[in-house]
């Protein structure tokens, strides 16, 4: 959804001049602009919260309205993200991320501050206080600590808010490598827990499955030969532990396709054309076939959540926020995950539970409801 509106300042809130209809779904018009401009005006109040004085204000900042001003929004904003850290709490937070594209554009210098410093809390215990300069260093272990809730949330603000305009007015190389870097550590990350809940999810069917017992309401994973392919083209920058379930799971054998989908080969859908894995995203037919014209291959999706290619007969789901598409949907306890599976084993009375939740259209990497990608003709008002 996309938002056009002017913003001023004022001594204790903000003003908002005008929103542009013309660029808003008229489905959704009237509400959109009073939540705007409700958490516009609330931004510089008094909402009965404890204000936060460890943000850093600049005299530059300052100088173009009151510290305490300044004190409020922050407050206020951080107060809101971290409420969207709990699981049972709706990503529902477009309103938000409208008010932080008005600070990027009236006071960049002022939201770069309040996100660092909101990064830092978000990957900040009782027991460690974590800088963004040491996040930016030892990435990789911190991301593997948190919730993927956290993780949610980090590629959503650095999608819609970070990195929405790199190369704008306000774009800063420097503070942009730093959002790009932290969106592919963390996508990463959740990349590698969706694979090992996948893997692990295989062998507590196929345990089932020796048992005699029923597995009818647990989840079916599909695409595990694709998520073996990623695993073995980046088998020297993923845990170690993912290897050793995706040898695990090769060990399974001829048996492996009665507890889950397993097909390596995979044909386009247009021209038959085998396809091979090359891209957790994208495909491209008879790539690796010299004879075909590059302009003939046809380019194809893969599923986000399962990385088989997408069907083209079937509606797919949809991100609006990092654009992935998905027809596989994943258990609602993936998104619920306090730390990566590969941290440590899961307590055996707990799985039952854990993939046998009913799949959720959620998207895996922005934890966003998805919206069903359908052709534009189907969702127009006119009959032909």
């Amino acid at each position: 959804m996309l938002w056009s509106y002017t913003f001023t300042w004022r001594s204790n809130d903000c003003c908002v001049r005008s929103l542009d209809p013309n660029m808003l779904d008229q489905m959704y018009q009237a509400r959109t602009q009073k939540a705007v401009v409700e958490f516009i005006w609330i931004g510089g109040q008094f909402l009965g919260i404890p204000l936060n004085k460890d943000i850093y204000i600049s005299n530059k900042q300052s100088a173009k309205s009151s510290e305490t001003n300044f004190l409020w929004w922050g407050s206020n904003i951080l107060w809101s993200l971290n409420n969207y850290e709990k699981c049972e709490t709706g990503l529902v937070l477009w309103d938000v991320i409208a008010a932080l594209q008005v600070l990027m554009k009236s006071a960049p210098a002022f939201l770069e501050t309040l996100m660092h410093k909101w990064v830092s809390d978000l990957f900040s215990d009782d027991q460690q206080r974590v800088s963004i300069d040491t996040l930016c260093q030892c990435r990789k272990d911190m991301m593997s600590n948190v919730s993927s809730r956290k993780l949610h949330l980090l590629n959503i603000i650095c999608r819609k808010v970070m990195l929405r305009d790199p190369a704008g007015e306000n774009g800063n190389n420097t503070s942009t490598d730093l959002w790009s870097s932290l969106l592919l550590s963390s996508e990463r990350e959740l990349r590698e827990r969706l694979v090992a809940f996948t893997f692990a999810a295989v062998l507590n069917r196929m345990s089932y499955f020796r048992k005699g017992a029923c597995a009818e309401n647990m989840w079916f994973p599909v695409g595990v030969a694709q998520m073996r392919s990623w695993v073995s083209m980046n088998s020297g920058g993923v845990h170690n532990q993912l290897r050793s379930l995706s040898s695990t799971i090769k060990r399974l054998g001829s048996r492996i396709n009665s507890v889950c989908e397993y097909s390596a080969k995979e044909t386009c859908a247009y021209c038959s054309t085998p396809v091979h894995f090359e891209s957790p995203d994208i495909a491209l037919c008879g790539s690796v076939n010299p004879a075909i014209v590059p302009t003939e291959r046809h380019k194809l999706s893969r599923c986000a959540a399962s990385m088989r290619l997408c069907s083209v007969l079937e509606p797919t789901w949809y991100c609006v926020c990092c654009g992935g598409m998905v027809d596989k949907l994943v258990p609602e306890t993936y998104f619920a995950m306090k730390t990566s599976p590969l941290l440590g084993a899961a307590n055996p009375d707990d799985e039952s539970s854990l993939y046998s939740a009913p799949a959720v259209p959620r998207c895996p990497f922005c934890g966003i409801l998805l919206q069903r990608l359908m052709p534009e003709f189907l969702l127009s008002v006119s009959p032909v």
